[in-house]
């Protein structure tokens, strides 16, 4: 085997070892989880419809209302859940905050003066690192070897606003559960369209609190 080969085949088992052992909700959804420099994340989108204390949650979508889309998109949910005191997350993990969001951006890359910023920031492959896939474009090949990098496997489950689901495919959405006035929270957009120009970039931003985004959790 060429040290090449060998290069390869130890970067490929460092990365894997990144994962962590599962944890499971109190409905008994059971997640993989990922460490990503200092913090612990689940490496999918949570699916529970209950709070840590057992209550229902108001919100938790299935993309387009199809059961077969729940592994692989999980839940959608609005702000006030997320951001709700009981608690959406396995016991020991939370809703990521804007803050948590920024420590793993600066962790993967992301220049100091950027993370504070509002809109598209990053670098031209930063998203690409937490994406479960990016596809090429006819005038931008990706680089591959980056794709999916920290095994957080972001996936485009889009949104869903009033009775419509919509950008599936297009966009992944994630809720912080820091909230930037009485009516917003603030949240994390990856594009994955190949023509999409900031695909590489992560956007930061504050939308209404009654849009239906996905939720990442972050280990206490």
């Amino acid at each position: 085997m060429s040290i090449a080969s060998v290069s390869s085949a130890n970067d490929i088992n460092a990365r894997l070892h990144q994962l962590e052992d599962t944890v499971q909700d109190v409905e008994g959804n059971i997640y993989r989880t990922v460490t990503i420099g200092e913090q612990v994340w689940l490496a999918e989108n949570l699916r529970a419809t209950r709070f840590q204390d057992g209550t229902p949650v108001a919100t938790g979508a299935i993309p387009k209302d199809d059961e077969a889309n729940l592994l692989k998109y999980g839940r959608l949910y609005s702000w006030q859940d997320a951001a709700d005191s009981r608690n959406i997350c396995p016991v020991g993990y939370r809703v990521a905050t804007d803050e948590d969001w920024m420590k793993l951006e600066k962790t993967i890359g992301m220049k100091e003066a950027d993370l504070n910023k509002n809109g598209w920031r990053g670098g031209d492959n930063l998203a690409n690192t937490l994406k479960d896939t990016q596809v090429d474009g006819p005038f931008n090949k990706i680089d591959q070897s980056q794709v999916n990098k920290h095994q957080f496997f972001a996936r485009p489950a889009g949104i869903k606003w009033r009775s419509w689901y919509i950008t599936q495919g297009w966009y992944a959405e994630f809720w912080t559960a820091s909230e930037a006035t009485d009516s917003k929270g603030i949240n994390r957009t990856l594009a994955f369209q190949w023509w999409n120009m900031h695909n590489g970039e992560i956007y930061r931003s504050s939308l209404s609190k009654d849009y239906l985004f996905s939720v990442r959790c972050v280990k206490i």
